[in-house]
This record gives C-alpha cells, sequence and structure tokens, in this order.
C-alpha cells in the first residue's frame, strides 16, 4: 500500500515541478524507541491522515464521512492563470539567502560570545544532565519489594498501636518491651527497606555533618594577615587598611613637638598569610599601642596642652590640666552675675598622646601655673627722636596711625613734637580671661511726618493736626569684656514698648476770591503794593525834626493826594502769610508775608476788617490782601510799608519802583 508521505510526495510533484527531498520529511530520521510492546503502543501517535478507503472502512459509509468531503472539494484553483513555479523559486531563493545571511550573523555572533558563558554553560549542564540521570534511575534501584515493605510496615505499626494503646494503659514495660521486639523483628523482616533507607541517609547525614562543621569552623576562625613590624609581631588583621589606620593613630597620638620621631614609624611591616581565630585579630588602636611600644623609644602616656594650638607641654593627668585653667578662671566667675559666660579668649586643647619621658615636654602642674601666671611677652615702648613722625613710628612697627593713637590714648599728637615715648605693643599674656554678659538697653524710635491735603485750609498754608511722638524699644545685646574692658558688642534681640505717634501736617487747597492786580515787577522780583496810590508822603531813613514821628523811618508811606482811604494794598510778592493782624496799637492793623530766601515784607495802618488773608495763607503776587487805612500810630491814611531781609530793614525803593 502506498503511505501518506508517497501519496502526498506524488500530489505536489503532479501540481507543481518541485524536486522535494527527504530533508522536508524529518519523521524518517526519528530515532529508534527503546520501548516495545505494549508501553511502545501508548506513545506512538495516530497518523493524521490516511486514505479515503480506510476511513470509511473503519469508521462508516463514504457519504457521512468527513474526510472524504474534505479529501474531494467542490472547487480547484486553476494553476494554468499564472506560472507558480518562477514564483515558488524566486520566493524560495530570497528565502534560502536570507537564511543563509542570518545562519552566518549568528556564527559570528557566538564566535565573540561564546568564550563568555559556553564553559559556565557546558559545566551547568553537564552537572544537570547527570542529575537528572540519577533521578530516572532512582524509580529503578527501588524496586516493588521496598514498596511493599513499606506498605506492610504502615500496616504493623497501625496494628502495634492499636495493641499499644491497651498495653500501655496497664503496664509501661510490657510496652516497651514489645515495641523493642517488633523492631528487631524489623529489621529482619525488611531487612532491604532498611538498606535503602541507610542508603539514602547516609550519605545526606554526611552532607549535613560536613556543612555543619564548615559553618561552625567559619564563625571560630578566619583568613589573616600577620604584621611584622621591625622585626617583631603586632598581631593579626583583617587586611592592610586596619595597619595603615593604626599607624595613622600612632602619628596623631605622638605631640607635634616630636615631629623628629615620627620619622621612625614611617617602616615598612611585612605579611604573612594565616588562619587564626577571629578573637585573636587586631584592631587599629592595638595596632598604633604595638607601632609605638615597638618604636624602640621610650614613650609614656599623657596629656598634651594646646594653647591656640601650639604645644606647651604635657601633663600626667588631663584632670591636673584642667584644675589649673579653672583656677584662673575662678576670681571671675565668683563675680559673674546669673547668664554671664566666663572663659578663656585663647582656644585650649587636651589631647592625650604618647610624650618622650623627660623634663622638658612632661610638667607638673605647679610649672604650668607659675609659666600662665606671668606675661608671654613684655610691653614694648619707643622712645621718639628728632625727624620721627606719626606715620613712620606706625610703619616701623606694623601699625596703623589709627592703632598707634588707641595704644597711647593720653597722648596730644596734633603736637607730635611734644611726645617722648610711644607704647607700640602691649604686653601679652599666654590666657586672657573674656566674659560675656546680656545689656539691655532703651532706643528711641523716631516718628514720621505726614502731610495730608485739607481743603478747609488756605492753599499754601500748613497746619499741624497731629503732634509727633519717640517711640521706644529695649535692644538686648551680648557684651564681651576681656581683661574688665569692653572688647565687642553683638545684637541678640529688640522688643518695642511704645510704637511711635507720627505727625500729621494739612496742607491747605483752598482758594480765596480775593482779586489779584496785574503791575510791573523789579528785577528784585517785587511790585509796587498799592493799586492807585503812587506817592509818598515819608521815605526810608531818618525824618527831619519838624516832621510827626521824628526819629528813624524803616519804610516808606505811600498815599494819593485827594484821598487815600480805601486803595486796595497788594503782596508785592508771592509767599505765606505770617501775621494777619487786627488792632490799634503800634502798626495797627497789619499784615506780613514771607516770600523764602531771606524777605519779608509788612504792610500797616490798613482799614478795620478790610484784611482779606490769614496767618498761614498762600498769596500770589499782586494779590489783594487789604486796604489803605489809619489804624495805629497813624497821622492820616496811609500804607506803611516795609522790606525785611534775614530781619533787617532795608530800603524798599531797592525792590518796588
Amino acid at each position: 500500500m502506498e503511505s501518506n508521505k508517497e501519496r502526498f510526495k506524488k500530489e505536489l510533484s503532479d501540481t507543481v515541478s518541485f524536486n522535494l527531498n527527504d530533508a522536508y520529511f524529518l519523521d524518517d530520521d526519528v530515532p529508534y524507541s527503546p520501548f516495545s510492546g505494549e508501553e511502545a503502543a501508548e506513545i506512538i501517535l495516530p497518523v493524521e491522515e490516511e486514505s479515503p478507503a480506510a476511513i470509511i472502512s473503519q469508521t462508516e459509509s463514504p457519504e457521512k464521512s468527513p474526510l472524504t468531503k474534505k479529501s474531494l472539494p467542490e472547487k480547484r484553483v486553476k494553476l494554468s492563470d499564472f506560472d507558480i513555479t518562477s514564483v515558488i523559486y524566486t520566493a524560495g531563493d530570497k528565502i534560502e539567502y536570507v537564511g543563509e545571511e542570518t545562519i552566518k550573523l549568528f556564527k559570528y555572533i557566538i564566535s565573540k560570545v561564546s568564550p563568555l558563558f559556553v564553559i559556565p554553560w557546558l559545566l551547568i549542564s553537564n552537572l544537570a544532565s547527570a542529575l537528572w540521570k540519577k533521578t530516572r534511575q532512582l524509580p529503578e534501584k527501588i524496586n516493588l519489594s521496598f514498596n511493599d515493605d513499606i506498605k506492610r510496615i504502615a500496616l504493623e505499626i497501625k496494628a502495634i498501636s492499636n495493641a499499644a494503646r491497651a498495653v500501655k494503659k496497664k503496664k509501661r514495660l510490657v510496652f516497651v518491651k514489645a515495641m523493642a521486639k517488633y523492631f528487631l523483628m524489623s529489621f529482619r523482616r525488611h531487612n532491604h527497606f532498611w538498606k535503602t533507607l541507610f542508603n539514602i541517609a547516609l550519605p545526606l547525614g554526611t552532607c549535613f555533618i560536613i556543612l555543619l562543621t564548615g559553618k561552625a569552623l567559619s564563625k571560630d576562625s578566619t583568613f589573616a594577615l600577620e604584621v611584622i613590624y621591625n622585626g617583631s609581631s603586632l598581631g593579626y588583621i583583617e587586611n592592610t587598611d586596619t595597619f595603615e589606620k593604626g599607624r595613622s593613630q600612632a602619628l596623631a597620638l605622638l605631640s607635634s613637638s616630636q615631629e623628629s620621631d615620627t620619622v621612625k614609624l614611617n617602616t615598612q611591616p611585612q605579611y604573612k598569610f594565616s588562619r587564626v581565630k577571629i578573637n585573636e585579630l587586631s584592631n587599629a588602636q592595638m595596632i598604633s599601642e604595638g607601632i609605638i611600644s615597638k618604636s624602640g623609644e621610650s614613650y609614656v602616656r599623657a596629656c598634651g596642652v594646646y594653647i591656640n594650638g601650639e604645644f606647651i607641654c604635657a601633663v600626667k593627668n588631663e584632670s591636673d590640666a584642667v584644675a589649673v585653667f579653672s583656677k584662673i578662671l575662678a576670681p571671675y566667675e565668683a563675680k559673674a552675675e546669673e547668664g554671664t559666660m566666663v572663659s578663656f579668649v585663647e582656644e585650649i586643647e587636651y589631647i592625650q598622646g604618647y610624650y618622650k619621658e623627660n623634663s622638658d615636654l612632661i610638667w607638673d602642674t605647679t610649672k604650668l601655673q607659675d609659666m600662665l601666671s606671668g606675661p608671654k611677652s613684655e610691653a614694648k615702648y619707643h622712645r621718639v627722636r628728632k625727624g620721627d613722625t606719626q606715620a613712620s613710628v606706625a610703619k616701623q612697627y606694623g601699625l596703623t596711625r589709627k592703632q598707634l593713637r588707641a595704644l597711647n590714648p593720653g597722648k596730644d599728637f596734633s603736637d607730635f613734637s611734644s611726645i617722648k615715648r610711644l607704647l607700640v605693643a602691649e604686653e601679652e599674656s599666654y590666657v586672657r580671661v573674656k566674659v560675656m554678659k546680656t545689656r539691655t538697653r532703651k532706643v528711641s524710635i523716631p516718628y514720621e511726618t505726614i502731610e495730608k491735603q485739607s481743603s478747609s485750609l488756605a492753599k499754601g498754608t500748613k497746619k499741624t493736626s497731629q503732634n509727633g511722638a519717640y517711640g521706644q524699644k529695649v535692644i538686648t545685646e551680648l557684651v564681651t569684656y576681656i581683661n574688665g574692658e569692653i572688647s565687642y558688642t553683638s545684637f541678640l534681640s529688640e522688643k518695642v514698648t511704645k510704637n511711635p505717634v507720627n505727625k500729621i501736617v494739612l496742607i491747605g487747597t483752598k482758594t480765596y476770591s480775593s482779586p489779584v492786580y496785574g503791575g510791573a515787577v523789579t528785577s528784585r522780583g517785587f511790585t509796587w503794593p498799592t493799586r492807585g496810590a503812587y506817592s509818598i508822603s515819608s521815605r526810608y531813613g531818618y525824618r527831619n525834626p519838624g516832621i510827626s514821628g521824628w526819629g528813624f523811618h524803616g519804610g516808606i508811606d505811600i498815599i494819593r493826594y485827594g484821598g487815600s482811604s480805601g486803595i486796595p494794598v497788594v503782596a508785592s510778592a508771592s509767599g505765606t502769610v505770617v501775621t494777619a493782624y487786627s488792632g490799634w496799637s503800634g502798626y495797627g492793623h497789619t499784615v506780613v508775608i514771607n516770600h523764602g530766601n531771606g524777605f519779608t515784607t509788612r504792610y500797616a495802618h490798613m482799614q478795620p476788617g478790610s484784611i482779606c488773608v490769614r496767618a498761614g495763607q498762600y498769596v500770589y503776587q499782586g494779590q489783594q490782601i487789604g486796604r489803605i487805612g489809619s489804624t495805629g500810630n497813624s497821622t492820616g491814611p496811609h500804607l506803611h510799608f516795609e522790606v525785611l531781609v534775614y530781619g533787617r530793614k532795608v530800603n524798599p525803593l531797592n525792590y518796588v519802583r
């Protein structure tokens, strides 16, 4: 009978002229199955497509078979309409070319990348394959007798447990003997089970014990480096960084005054690799002490005293050194008020370290106290010689003239030749006491002047509607005293206790309907003070004895022959009315106008009720302010007109014509 593959190959070759080879049918190369009989039959897959006759014989008639309809389609495609052979060949060539190029590219990539993971991958795959084979072989080794043993043991245990419950209630010793007898019988009867179980448990238990042992060993011990320094062992360290840290600490522990000795600590160590217990490892501090002890010098641990970074000495105990400096501060602390801080201006440091054991470096507290009580440097003076100047002396000692004057507050530097000696450097102590305390002081807060426009006041006039008042605030400062004198002050806070009251000034905007007359203006900026009277009855200066009002006349009297009463009086220049007086003594009804720049004009003896301006009002040049009258000390109607410059009367005819 013709096989399915041969039939399918024949039909395709009849339809399309295309050569097929066995490479397209890989089922020819299926490896031989090791199974046979029923096991082999179970894994053989059924053929996907058989001949129509075979299917019909196995199932039903040809008319009802779906395979018959599938194998005999109603419509067939006519291949004569196009050249399918060329299409398949062309597509095949292109696909084959792309495939070849793709394979080349993958081969190139794999050849470059494979060294990175081929060996690990082979190891992992081989290990996985071996484990899989062992797992597959395990069921073959555990045969049916082993399984039967398990079943029998389970049944026996169930039976024994039922019997044991009854025995255990009455006699425990009988129960123990029965269980022991059962286990001995079990080892004889189920010998194969126990051997198999032992063969599995023994390697697993051994691995577990090895793991526990390795873990215990790794906890208690480790690999370390033994440090050999100057021929001696300093201990064991985890890495070389520990030694470098220890050497840095050793260098820091040595005083800066012993820089020559620190060179010996730069010897390079030697290392040996060994395994030690963890508690035998040394830290950086232990290494530093070992380095110092192996340096070959005699050092003692002490407390170094440093003032502004300068090494003074070393004291055996830090508490002794602190007590010396505390004794200096004690008198100031006794007088200090609450909240006062007492300390040193200089920075005092106490540094623990190793110092050579000799009296030049290590002092007792008495020697340290005597040194601190004395001056570090004496005061320095300059004897003034002929030709010295303030600038030359200051420059000689690296001072400014201001600093030189501050050092000598009682000297008269305006007469430098009279000075015999100058202080150029004050006495300097090793330590200076600094006292800092808070201080409060009251400070006035100035008020502001606010101007507001008022339509009730004449334009150009000002009036204070509210007087200003100073406020007050309390300032808290931190004052620093050095050697009893104020050195500097730092601001801390402020609190306003009284707010200032602003001054309010009203500025008038109201205009009056007083007429404004034009007129000629002189070069000095003034115009004639009347409109209609231009004659002068009495000029500026001393009068003749026969004239009434004999003596000095400070202005001019203006009249009109034929009658002067009621003639308008105008402002000679723009300005602010200072006085608008209505009275009968002296000048009578008078107006005084301030024109600024020290100029003031006075208009006297005007008619009662004729003054049409008020004090504080701004008037324009030519604006009517009243009318000619004869009030006050007057012999008849006229206008007494004065010009004052900064309060001094001058001849009005020098300003008006």
